[in-house]
């Protein structure tokens, strides 16, 4: 039987050179692996541990953590084996590929491991876009999301300073029944009341910048035949985009109009400069900052 003080996991080097004990558990590791991936690690061990009964074993120094444990072995799994992230499968479902990263993301941020964290952050992305392009790009590959699964990301994002997720995440979540919503347990009160907020603003940004031509048609300057089109919506379908608005929807049915060319061609152009403002002002909408820029600053503080 092991005299041993604490489990041994998986991760114990007979050449590491320091021990690490979370939840009881010990991974006897390598300072200069960890100290090249973060400079937490590398400044703890830098700073003079005293030695006292219970601090050292096998001759080295053991320094006890206040993490989770199953977050901690899957860091270590994503240091030691370098093709660790390709167990996550490209298909796979948002709930999957966030249980995937959300240890990882926590551990990684709080040691500040460089390298992992944007490897985490760069999963998100994926999911989460931070431009109109790569919101159309992921709109277009039927992507499809679970609006009680994306809610998840929020407070994730928030404890892991990852700001950018934010505008879209919100944007997919006004699509929760507001019941479903205010019962919701992941969410705070106050991003509750901000999704709520940014779905009004959204409804109104959709009748006014993006789809006005739908709402109401104003034939252009330069209409020869006097296009005069009735409103595109019926009273049943305006209701439902009311309750799930979706401004950043790229129209198509253009022939559905019957308009003239100039007419039309007004109309696009109105339609996509009024999607790249709606876009531009996602983090505003939704009180996280005062521009897309602002959001990639805080998080690279």
């Amino acid at each position: 039987m092991s005299n041993d003080p604490f489990a041994r996991s998986e991760f114990w080097y007979n050449d590491g050179s320091i021990i690490l004990v979370v939840d009881n558990t010990g991974f006897r590791v390598h300072k200069s692996i960890l100290s090249q991936h973060s400079d937490v690690f590398a400044d703890l061990f830098t700073i003079p541990q005293p030695v006292e009964k219970g601090e050292s074993m096998e001759g080295c120094a053991v320094v006890r953590l206040q993490d989770n444990l199953e977050d901690f072995v899957e860091v270590m799994k994503a240091i030691y084996h370098p093709l660790y992230f390709d167990n996550l499968d490209s298909d796979a479902g948002l709930r999957t590929l966030l249980e995937f990263i959300s240890g990882i993301l926590s551990i990684s941020t709080k040691y500040n491991l460089g390298f992992i964290r944007d490897k985490c952050i760069s999963i998100l992305r994926d999911k989460f876009p931070t431009t109109l392009a790569g919101c159309d790009a992921l709109v277009s590959s039927g992507y499809q999301y679970s609006a009680t699964t994306v809610v998840r990301a929020i407070p994730l994002a928030r404890e892991n300073n990852v700001p950018e997720i934010l505008p879209w995440a919100f944007y997919i979540s006004i699509n929760i029944d507001t019941d479903a919503l205010l019962q919701d347990p992941v969410l705070s009160w106050r991003d509750k009341a901000l999704c709520l907020a940014g779905k009004a603003q959204l409804w109104e940004r959709q009748k006014e910048d993006t789809h006005r031509f739908l709402f109401e048609f104003a034939r252009g300057p330069d209409c020869r035949i006097g296009c005069n089109i009735r409103p595109q919506l019926t009273w049943k379908h305006m209701e439902e985009l009311r309750k799930r608005p979706h401004p950043l929807h790229e129209y198509d049915d253009w022939s559905s109009l019957g308009v003239c060319q100039a007419c039309l061609q007004r109309v696009q152009i109105e339609h996509e400069k009024g999607r790249e403002k709606v876009w531009n002002d996602l983090p505003k909408i939704f009180r996280l900052a005062n521009s897309w820029q602002e959001l990639h600053a805080e998080q690279n503080r």
